[in-house]
């Protein structure tokens, strides 16, 4: 295997699936510090830089080519900097736990999501976003993998309770979570939904 190819997988895949498998997992996280959000911030400055360092891309360049790479670019420039010459191009990162719904306002955990809050482009799926731009590194460097990334999302029943867990196993502290809840739309992509009803919440904590 060529050293692109390992760099590639190290760098980005394996980042990239272990991220996808936590979030799978139904913890109650704290939105803006947590485990999940520091693996997300190192993926976003690899997915960024990796063209540049392999192939001496301009970076310039592949953001015109691709809008999740420009924001990939743009979420590793903010990261960096903080305030951005351009406030337009400045974002940041949560996490919520993503809840599908029903038509009669029953509930089931989908995933935790880290969102990436953007100036100009709104509210984008962190997950999907760094795995288009992964993808569209990877045929730029004609690096060829078996790679074939799956979001995973949950197909549990459907009921009237929400049941998550808190701990400090991916976080220091917990004081607080966010939630939202989806619902998908013809085009099999999901939209955030009011819950329009009723259900019990249920949150265990390590003591």
């Amino acid at each position: 295997m060529k050293e692109e190819a390992i760099r590639f997988i190290s760098e980005i895949v394996k980042p990239w699936e272990t991220l996808n498998q936590k979030l799978a997992a139904p913890f109650s996280m704290n939105p803006a510090i947590n485990d999940f959000i520091t693996i997300a911030n190192a993926l976003t400055v690899s997915i960024k830089h990796l063209p540049e360092a392999i192939a001496k891309i301009k970076l310039e360049v592949l953001a015109k080519e691709l809008q999740s790479y420009e924001i990939i670019s743009d979420l590793a420039d903010s990261l960096k900097h903080g305030e951005l010459r351009k406030p337009e191009r400045e974002c940041k990162l949560s996490v919520s736990s993503m809840f599908e719904r029903n038509e009669i306002a029953e509930v089931r955990f989908l995933r935790n999501r880290i969102s990436i809050q953007h100036n100009t482009y709104g509210k984008i799926d962190f997950i999907e976003c760094a795995m288009e731009s992964a993808i569209f590194i990877a045929k730029k460097l004609n690096i060829k993998t078996d790679w074939n990334p799956k979001i995973f999302n949950n197909s549990g029943e459907f009921s009237n309770e929400i049941k998550v867990h808190a701990s400090k196993q991916n976080q220091i502290t917990w004081n607080g979570m966010a939630l939202e809840f989806v619902q998908l739309n013809e085009n099999g992509k999901y939209d955030n939904v009011d819950l329009n009803g009723q259900v019990k919440f249920t949150l265990t904590m390590n003591k």
